[in-house]
């Protein structure tokens, strides 16, 4: 792997070694076909999960506006996105009606063991650009009909008995931008489905699990409504403080969630004196910020059910605080500068890439990672 020191400037997404990796979830119902190229476009470990009439669809109330914005980033990562049948005519159509100039002929690629619904998967350049991508306008040149797992990007979604929880993946800038955007107090809200014309939502599937445990003298199920109580609870006090001592011991534990052979590069060097000479006089100026991407790990989170109920899932949450703590002094050494917003959205970006799309969430949510994975 390329050194993260050597990384070209503008360079913002590794390790770079991922070509030959796997999604390594035992929830991954794609073959290794659709995987061999490394993590996919949905969570790492997401179903397809049959959205039930008349459910209740739940929300951050900062990530409710979320809109694309077309940055790309999710078009350029390389990811093997399949292509389900009944969208090949409609492509082709597209294709032959906008004059779509191709770099890549053909633009699906077809193999065996493919699921029963899978044409194949979408053509890559070169530079592991999507085929797609820029093909003669900005953006995608085939949004109106993209695939199946390019519409559920960057939406993460939570099944239980309670309704569908909707959180966003802020590997995606426009995610990342509307921590910046939202003013007022965080809350959890009802609003639509991420995708109203679609009945297959990609998620985990909780829905007919009992409600998690709580940790008391004597561990127990919760109620749904002690549940959510407890869970606006996390989202009001939600924060991230400054830099901890067991930081990178908790950010091993991410790293080593991430499944052979994709691997994750270790903390920078000199991480203290990174932090209180580029970092910590910015800090406190990103609190609203910083607390917002602390709320959207506390909800929705699949921890509650992969592990030990909510203390699986307030462990996550701090594994993800040391996470974007680590990745913020990444950036400032990478770049040279104190943090600003561009390297803490960089750097948020590259968190939800590791917590969310490299690390294996039934490993994370352990109480103790599985064998180390180092870069």
């Amino acid at each position: 792997m390329l050194p993260v020191s050597n990384l070209p400037a503008g360079t913002l997404s590794y390790p770079l070694d991922c070509e030959h990796g796997s999604s390594g979830s035992r929830r991954n119902s794609l073959p290794s076909e659709l995987t061999a190229s490394g993590p996919r476009a949905g969570a790492c470990g997401a179903n397809y999960v049959n959205v039930k009439p008349r459910v209740t669809f739940y929300w951050l109330n900062f990530h409710l506006p979320y809109a694309c914005r077309h940055s790309g980033l999710c078009c350029t990562a390389g990811w093997p996105i399949p292509v389900e049948h009944a969208r090949v005519t409609a492509i082709e159509a597209g294709i032959a009606r906008d004059v779509i100039p191709l770099q890549v002929v053909p633009w699906l690629v077809t193999g065996s063991n493919l699921p029963d619904d899978v044409a194949g998967t979408l053509a890559l350049r070169d530079n592991a650009h999507c085929v797609f991508f820029e093909a003669g306008r900005p953006g995608c040149a085939i949004h109106g009909v993209k695939p199946a797992s390019c519409a559920h990007f960057p939406f993460v979604c939570l099944f239980d008995q309670r309704g569908v929880h909707v959180t966003l993946s802020h590997y995606c800038p426009t995610s990342t931008a509307l921590l910046f955007e939202h003013t007022g107090p965080i809350a959890i809200v009802e609003g639509p489905s991420p995708l109203p014309d679609v009945t297959m939502l990609e998620g985990l599937d909780a829905s007919e699990a009992l409600p998690p445990t709580v940790a008391a003298d004597k561990p127990r199920l919760m109620s749904w409504d002690e549940l959510s109580a407890w869970e606006r609870d996390r989202v009001l006090n939600a924060k991230i403080d400054e830099l901890q001592g067991d930081d990178g011991a908790l950010f091993d534990r991410a790293r080593a969630a991430v499944p052979a052979p994709l691997s994750w590069p270790e903390a920078p060097d000199h991480l203290e004196s990174i932090w209180f000479a580029m970092i910590a006089p910015a800090w406190p100026h990103f609190d609203d910020v910083l607390s917002r991407y602390a709320a959207a790990k506390a909800f929705a989170s699949w921890s509650l059910y992969l592990g030990e109920g909510v203390d699986a899932a307030a462990e996550t949450a701090r594994i993800a605080a040391a996470v974007l703590r680590i990745e913020c002094a990444r950036q400032c050494r990478v770049f040279g500068r104190p943090l600003d917003r561009e390297l803490l959205s960089n750097a948020i970006e590259q968190s939800d890439l590791l917590l969310v799309h490299y690390a294996d969430p039934e490993t994370l949510a352990r109480p103790e990672a599985g064998p180390n994975n180092t870069a």
